[in-house]
C-alpha cells in the first residue's frame, strides 16, 4: 500500500505499546474454558468459537454485534496454549485464547470465523455452527469437513455461490448489528469523507490515495494494514462518523457482493452518505441491497471519486434511503444458530 515508511514506523511502534498496555490490563481467571463460559454467559451450552489468526476486519466486527446480540461476553480463539486470562477484544467484550485439545472439547459451538490452517481444529469439534463470510474462508480442501454442517452466509451472492461452486447449503441471515448510541448533531455541517475499513488489497485503498491527490481536502484513512488494525470504540467511531459527509468502501469480492458489510453498516447507523465501488453493484436486483443514486453513490475510478467528494452533493434523500435497510439488521434473530 502507498503508506509512508514513516507513517509505518509509528504504527508499529503505537501498535508495540498498544499490545503491552493490553497485557499489563489483561483479566485473569483460574476457572477452566466451562467456567468461564458459564460465568460470561450464565449457559455452559452457547459457546462463540474464533479460528483465525488475527483479530480485524469485518469478522472481528460481527463477532463484537453477535456478541452483544446475543449478551455474550467471551469468545473463545484458539491457539498453541490455554491461558489463565482474558484479553481485551474492544467494545467491553473479551477473548480468551484456548488449545486445540481445550477447544475439541466444546459442545455445540458457532464458529464465528474459520481459516483453513484450523482445519484439524474444525474436524475435532462435535456438529459445530459455521459462520462463513467470504469465499476465501474455504476451498475443495475443507468441504468434505463442512458438507454436513449447519453453514451460516451473511450475503445472498456468497450463497449463491457456494451452492454452485461447492454444492453447499447455507442458510443466509442478515449481518447482526448493535445500535450503539450515535452522536447526531443536526447543527453540525457535515465535511469530506473518511475511510474506516481495513486496508488490504481487495479494499481498493489506492484509489483514494490517488484521488487525495487531486483533493483539498483528502479523504482521511483511519485503516491500517493486516498487524495495525485499528480498534475503535463505538465512541470513536461515531465520533468519527458524526463530522464526515461520505464513508469511502470501495471494496470489490471475487464471487461476492452486492450485500452489506460493517463499514456501510456504521455508515448508513452514523448517517453518512456511502461511496462504493461500482462492481459492489453489478448483481440482480434480489442479491443486491444497494442502487446507485438511490442509497449510495458510486465510483470506479480515482478522478471520479474525487470529482464526487468535490461536488458538495446535497445527500439528504441518499442517506435517507439507505437508512431503510438498517433495521432488518437489528431485528434479525441469531439466537437460534446453536
Amino acid at each position: 500500500m502507498l503508506l509512508q515508511r514513516k507513517q509505518i514506523q509509528s504504527q508499529n511502534r503505537k501498535e508495540q505499546k498498544e499490545e503491552q498496555e493490553a497485557e499489563a490490563n489483561a483479566v485473569y481467571s483460574t476457572n477452566t474454558v466451562e467456567e468461564d463460559v458459564e460465568h460470561a454467559t450464565g449457559t455452559q451450552d452457547q459457546k462463540l468459537l474464533y479460528l483465525h489468526k488475527y483479530l480485524d476486519g469485518g469478522a472481528r466486527t460481527f463477532t463484537i454485534h453477535l456478541m452483544h446480540k446475543l449478551s455474550q461476553s467471551v469468545v473463545y480463539r484458539v491457539r498453541n496454549r490455554t491461558e489463565p486470562k482474558l484479553h481485551d477484544f474492544g467494545y467491553g467484550l473479551s477473548y480468551k485464547n484456548i488449545s486445540d485439545k481445550d477447544a475439541s472439547k466444546m459442545d455445540n459451538s458457532v464458529i464465528v470465523i474459520f481459516k483453513e490452517n484450523f482445519l484439524h481444529v474444525l474436524e475435532s469439534l462435535k456438529n459445530p455452527t459455521l459462520v462463513i463470510h467470504g469465499e476465501v474462508d474455504i476451498s475443495k480442501k475443507s468441504i468434505p469437513c463442512i458438507k454436513d454442517l449447519k453453514i451460516i452466509t451473511i450475503r445472498k451472492t456468497l450463497q449463491k455461490y457456494l451452492k454452485e461452486e461447492y454444492g453447499l447449503d447455507s442458510i443466509f441471515k442478515f449481518l447482526p448489528f448493535h445500535p450503539y448510541p450515535i452522536i447526531l448533531n443536526l447543527d453540525l455541517e457535515r465535511k469530506g469523507a473518511v475511510s474506516i475499513s481495513r486496508i488490504s488489497f481487495e479494499k481498493n485503498i489506492d484509489m483514494i490515495v490517488k484521488a487525495n491527490k487531486l483533493l483539498d481536502n483528502p479523504v482521511k484513512i483511519y485503516g491500517r494494514g493486516r498487524r495495525l488494525y485499528v480498534h475503535f470504540t463505538f465512541r470513536q467511531l461515531t465520533n468519527i462518523l458524526s463530522r464526515a459527509k461520505y464513508v469511502v468502501d470501495l471494496s470489490v469480492y471475487k464471487n461476492d457482493g452486492g450485500g452489506m458489510n460493517y463499514t456501510f453498516l456504521e455508515a448508513i447507523h452514523n448517517r453518512c452518505a456511502l461511496i462504493l465501488h461500482r462492481k459492489w453493484l453489478e448483481f440482480e436486483p434480489e442479491y443486491c441491497d444497494f442502487k446507485e443514486g438511490y442509497n449510495c453513490y458510486a465510483v470506479d475510478s480515482p478522478k471520479e471519486l474525487a470529482e464526487l467528494i468535490k461536488s458538495d452533493t446535497d445527500t439528504t434523500q441518499v442517506v435517507s434511503n439507505a437508512h431503510k435497510l438498517l433495521q432488518r439488521h437489528i431485528d434479525v434473530l441469531w439466537s437460534d444458530i446453536f
